[in-house]
């Protein structure tokens, strides 16, 4: 059960209620609710006393020269919800549905700012609980005013109206309401924007991308590590020392996480070991052309410098993310402590649509250190094993020259890397003016959060494909060799896709592959 008071969600607990089903509940303290009660007092005071309040008793954004009557109020946010339904396009998931209502909810009963009803809380929260949840499009959102038409599909069930998702159905709200002897909440003044005008949904979606993303860490780095140990590598680069004389935090967790792994790896050399078994001693000679180079390339060599950047992003992301979560961010903001409105814009989601910009170019660097590592192993000039991957097979074979082994897997890996690199155009940059030339710079904050979480899915498709080749290469070199870790992560990839002997088609094993990464807890 998540207390949601508005100061003390994570992403996980964003993660749990979005995807676990776990419930909610609202703070039993006397203070939160007196709080709730008394900030919806002295704005409905505030409004009949008779001074324009924006959105409330205003037209919105550039028509807020335009005042009506009080008794009007409650009206004029109803319009807001029914012209704002112009989503378009693919629907986000359930989960992301659950996630929305949540960070919704969160912000909305943050120290009263937002002054909705107790009566509306509690109705957002019997919404999660009963698993009654919006359906929403994707498309509509400049990213402020916040995300106006997506939120506008939450304000729209609370009242009955539009669609849910209900027992694994999509049906229209009243239905999962009769169901559920559920009363639709008319929404009153104020609560169409405070609703609405709102940061929720480009949070929740980045909220959950970003758990999703932290998965991949561990696995790029585990690539490194496999990497490291099929070509015969020099544990080096993943001394501790090393990274720590750097300085990043992210270097040294990623450096941390390969040497654990490779140092019980009979492939990969101690440097001194190395230089005392494979470097011909120059004795008297004046030059000696040595069979081994004594450091590995960059994509081995600099991993935790790549790779590091990426767990350093996802540390600066969670922060901004979380932030976010616990934020009032619609306007205006009503502060009853000072006695004051505040018209503002804390809706902006300029941090969100930074924090997924930034994430998206630091994914697309490790998809890219995957695509160079998998060359090295699929290619046998680099690898001391065969071409492709094949089964070592003699000349006489009857298979000889009908094996190409995971030669198409190369191409595939390096066409979804140029895929995922072009999610990297930052989408902040792309705000242009709206409405009128009020909304005259925007964040775009839920396309960049959308990019995102689009972006993640190809690097685990990517990832299983190269954990293929990475196992097959293990098969071929000697599987007793290699480290217990990479071992039992081997025998959890064979279970779903065997030992490649003769061709065959990779697509069914792949996307099985990328299902598992996104659940096992093998890697951490």
């Amino acid at each position: 059960m998540k207390i949601v008071d508005g100061e003390n969600l994570s992403i996980e607990d964003v993660f749990d209620v979005a995807c676990k089903g776990e419930k909610i509940a609202l703070p039993s303290e006397k203070k939160f609710w007196q709080t709730l009660e008394n900030s919806r007092k002295f704005l409905m005071e505030y409004i009949e006393s008779g001074v324009p309040t924006y959105g409330v008793t205003t037209d919105f954004g550039d028509s807020c020269a335009n005042q009506i009557a009080p008794q009007k109020a409650g009206e004029l946010q109803r319009t807001i919800v029914a012209y704002h339904g112009i989503g378009l396009g693919k629907n986000f998931s359930r989960e992301i549905g659950r996630a929305v209502l949540l960070c919704r909810l969160n912000g909305n009963v943050k120290g009263g700012f937002s002054a909705i009803r107790g009566e509306l809380a509690k109705m957002m929260m019997t919404l999660l609980n009963r698993d009654i949840i919006p359906v929403i499009p994707q498309l509509g959102s400049v990213g402020a005013s916040g995300d106006l038409t997506p939120l506008s599909y939450v304000a729209a069930v609370i009242m009955g109206q539009r669609k849910v998702f209900y027992k694994g159905k999509i049906v229209p709200t009243k239905t999962a309401f009769k169901a559920e002897k559920i009363e639709p909440l008319p929404i009153e003044a104020k609560e169409g924007l405070a609703i609405m005008n709102g940061t929720s949904v480009m949070t929740a979606v980045a909220a959950l991308a970003w758990k999703k993303a932290e998965r991949l860490a561990n696995i790029s780095d585990f690539l490194t590590a496999v990497t490291s140990e099929i070509t015969r590598g020099k544990d080096t680069p993943f001394v501790a020392k090393v990274s720590k004389i750097k300085n990043h935090k992210g270097q040294m967790q990623s450096a941390a996480y390969i040497f654990n792994i490779i140092k019980n790896s009979k492939r990969v050399f101690k440097y001194e070991d190395f230089l005392e078994t494979q470097i011909e001693k120059i004795g008297g000679k004046t030059f000696v052309k040595q069979q081994n180079k004594i450091q590995d390339r960059y994509s081995i060599r600099c991993a935790p410098q790549i790779s590091g950047v990426f767990r350093d992003t996802l540390a600066i992301a969670k922060n901004w993310i979380t932030e976010e979560i616990n934020s009032a961010n619609d306007n205006p903001l009503v502060d009853i402590e000072e006695n004051r409105i505040y018209n503002t814009g804390n809706f902006y989601g300029g941090h969100i649509c930074a924090a997924c910009d930034y994430l998206r170019t630091a994914l697309a660097n490790i998809a890219d250190l995957s695509d160079k590592q998998a060359e090295i192993i699929i290619d046998g000039k680099f690898n001391g094993l065969t071409d492709n991957l094949i089964p070592f097979t003699k000349e006489t074979d009857p298979k000889a020259g009908l094996r190409l082994g995971f030669k198409a897997a190369q191409i595939t890996i390096s066409a979804i890397r140029g895929e995922v690199q072009s999610f990297c155009y930052p989408i902040s940059v792309t705000s242009a003016p709206t409405e009128a030339l009020n909304q005259d710079k925007v964040s775009m904050g839920t396309i960049s959060a959308r990019k995102f979480d689009d972006q993640i899915e190809l690097v685990f498709l990517q990832f299983a494909t190269h954990i293929l080749a990475a196992m097959q290469a293990v098969d071929l070199a000697g599987k007793q060799d290699f480290s217990p870790f990479t071992q039992s992560v081997h025998n959890e990839v064979r279970k779903m896709s065997k030992f490649v002997k003769d061709d065959r088609p990779l697509d069914k094993d792949a996307s099985t592959v990328a299902e598992w990464l996104k659940t096992t807890e093998i890697f951490g």
